[in-house]
């Protein structure tokens, strides 16, 4: 085994006839740090380089293998090689036979490795074989009558790639001829770039390289390029955080939700946060927390979102607690931060069966109108059952608080039993002919309703023992005093039905039949509709956790936006679907002519927040208050 001792680079560099149309050339500095790479683990210390210009002669090493790398053009003129080198600001061509003469050194020729990487550098064999003296290994980059292919974008040609390539994987000794034969193949089998056919002329002994593993000038070349390449990674991974801590920053809000002492008073508790897309009905749940004490902070996404607080309360009943908020991405720190604050828990306790719904800006309407709410309040999560409400308005009646001729539901009992108990079913069938008439009638000259009703109290079905009790308008504002409440105003409903983003529906955008009872007109031999349990539908909830809201029942309110003395909202199950939104205000003119289903939700003010009037929302692009 052998050590290599020195190497000297031979730039051939010069400027060539203008009419061959050369190709530009990389940096030669470029490629001796490809092959000083290459070969520096066979040196036993630092591997001695020079660059030898033109007309200058190597200096050849007392011992050792001496590697002699000419790289650059070369062309043909009557057969023979030519080449051209720089000696300062000149230009100095050259034949073939005079390069070979100036560059191998007779006393040094076999421990000398010449590689010719340049075009033709086949075509140099014949001046070797007709030379006195002769290196002990020269290896051709191309075929006699090829190009040896530069590859400017990575600095260096396409033979030093390939010897660096073999030589590190060569292992403690490098046989040269074996090498050169690897990259031979290499090139001949690469599919990309063809036509370069790299051989090799061996005079004497075989030659084989020791490795010494990296000099120490290479070590610190490698630990340079390892700490920069380092610096470079840490670098583009600050960066990346950057970018994406910024991204995150922008589209996301910090909230703080102070429980107000609820855990005291319930079990179970737990902060859900889903991202709504009212368009297409979808609510995604985006976190789910139980808190460990008596606040909540967590990052939400700046969007459409609904927080709920859920938990499991002594007397069994049902609270909903929560906030729909509209957010909008931005960079604003005074928009970052979202304080919180449930209704105080003595507050939730008193209220059982009762949603809050807290100070907000909303959408109002079918024209989307601004509105602010200012005042929080409870209202009822559903209208009662008829069950839970009979004892209740027997009670009244015996009180004096309302008479029978005033409740729909202490009319219609008596008067059904009295036509069962004379056998006079046949008034109820004419009953539902003639609502089967009038409600023609009336879909002709009316948008909305779309199935027929009775014409006379105590001739239609019972509404089921879970149903809404239908009541009168006088009737569900006694039934609201009795509790010490009152009826919601048109706003209230709407706001704790639709929440603040202005959907049609307490879901969404769109209308969807499984959400609710809106059947519209029964198909021909199909029965009427009717009234369904409050609970038929328990996932189908508004943003603020109300049940049993558009379709079914309506919900009589005080009407505050408009003019009508008697409305409700949410239409009823006899209407078209369309029709039975979120935000219509129905009158009721006549309530004589048709008997319509429409039952009551309680409402009463909040207690305000301890830091004031509670947290909403802004619509998007004004960010939170």
């Amino acid at each position: 085994m052998e050590d290599l001792t020195q190497l000297s680079f031979v730039p051939l560099d010069g400027e060539a006839p203008a009419d061959l149309g050369l190709e530009a050339l990389p940096n030669a500095h470029g490629v001796l740090s490809r092959v000083r790479s290459a070969f520096d683990a066979f040196c036993a210390g630092d591997l001695p380089v020079e660059m030898v210009s033109a007309t200058a002669v190597p200096g050849a090493p007392a011992r050792g293998i001496h590697l002699i790398y000419a790289y650059g053009h070369a062309w043909l003129v009557q057969g023979e090689p030519t080449t051209a080198s720089r000696s300062g600001n000149e230009t100095v061509v050259e034949g073939a036979g005079k390069l070979l003469s100036r560059l191998v050194r007779p006393e040094a020729a076999d421990r000398t490795v010449l590689v010719l990487d340049c075009c033709h550098a086949g075509a140099f064999d014949s001046c070797l074989g007709s030379a006195a003296v002769t290196p002990r290994l020269t290896v051709y980059a191309c075929g006699p009558d090829e190009k040896a292919i530069a590859l400017i974008g990575d600095n260096a040609s396409r033979l030093s790639i390939g010897l660096a390539k073999r030589l590190r994987g060569a292992g403690a000794v490098a046989d040269l001829v074996e090498v050169v034969s690897a990259v031979c193949r290499d090139l001949a089998a690469d599919g990309v770039i063809a036509g370069q056919a790299v051989d090799y002329r061996m005079n004497g002994r075989p030659l084989r390289l020791s490795r010494h593993g990296p000099s120490s000038r290479g070590r610190r070349e490698r630990t340079v390029a390892l700490v920069r390449n380092a610096l470079l990674g840490v670098g583009a991974l600050l960066a990346l955080t950057v970018i994406w801590l910024a991204w995150f920053y922008r589209g996301h809000a910090l909230l703080d939700v102070d429980l107000a002492g609820l855990p005291s008073i319930a079990s179970d508790v737990r902060l859900t946060v889903t991202e709504e897309d009212p368009g297409s009905n979808a609510s995604t749940l985006y976190a789910e927390v139980k808190p460990s004490g008596g606040r909540v902070r967590l990052w939400v996404p700046a969007a459409d979102i609904i927080v709920k607080v859920e938990a499991r309360y002594v007397d069994g009943a049902d609270r909903r607690l929560g906030f729909h908020l509209l957010l909008s991405p931005g960079f604003d720190p005074l928009g970052k931060a979202l304080h919180l604050t449930l209704p105080d828990a003595r507050e939730v306790q008193a209220h059982p069966g009762m949603a809050h719904v807290p100070a907000a800006r909303w959408v109002h309407g079918l024209d989307q109108e601004l509105r602010a709410n200012r005042r929080p309040y409870w209202i009822d999560v559903r209208p009662p059952t008829v069950e839970e409400y009979l004892p209740k308005v027997r009670a009244m009646l015996k009180a004096g608080r309302i008479k029978r001729e005033n409740s729909f539901m202490l009319t219609f009992l008596p008067r059904r039993s009295a036509i069962d108990q004379v056998g006079a079913g046949q008034v109820r069938e004419l009953g539902r002919d003639l609502g089967a008439i009038f409600g023609k009638i009336d879909a002709g000259t009316s948008p909305r309703v779309s199935a027929p009703g009775d014409i006379v109290v105590g001739t239609g079905e019972v509404p089921c023992a879970t149903c809404p009790p239908p009541m009168t308008q006088f009737e569900a504002r006694a039934y609201c005093a009795l509790r010490g409440m009152r009826l919601p105003t048109d706003l209230e409903w709407e706001l704790a039905t639709r929440g603040v983003d202005g959907r049609a529906y307490p879901w969404g955008n769109r209308f969807d039949e499984k959400r609710a009872n809106v059947p519209g007109l029964p198909a021909k031999g199909q029965p009427s509709p009717a009234l369904k349990p409050v609970d038929a539908y328990p996932g189908e909830r508004s943003p603020f956790g109300l049940l049993d809201t558009v379709g079914n029942a309506g919900d009589w309110v005080e009407n505050e936006s408009g003019s009508y003395e008697s409305v409700y909202m949410g239409a009823t199950y006899r209407f078209n679907p369309e029709d039975a939104t979120a935000f219509r205000m129905l009158p009721v003119t006549d309530a004589d002519y048709l008997v319509r289903e429409i039952t009551t939700r309680c409402a009463v003010d909040a207690v305000p927040a301890a830091a004031g009037e509670g947290p909403g929302a802004r619509p998007r692009g004004e960010g939170p208050r």
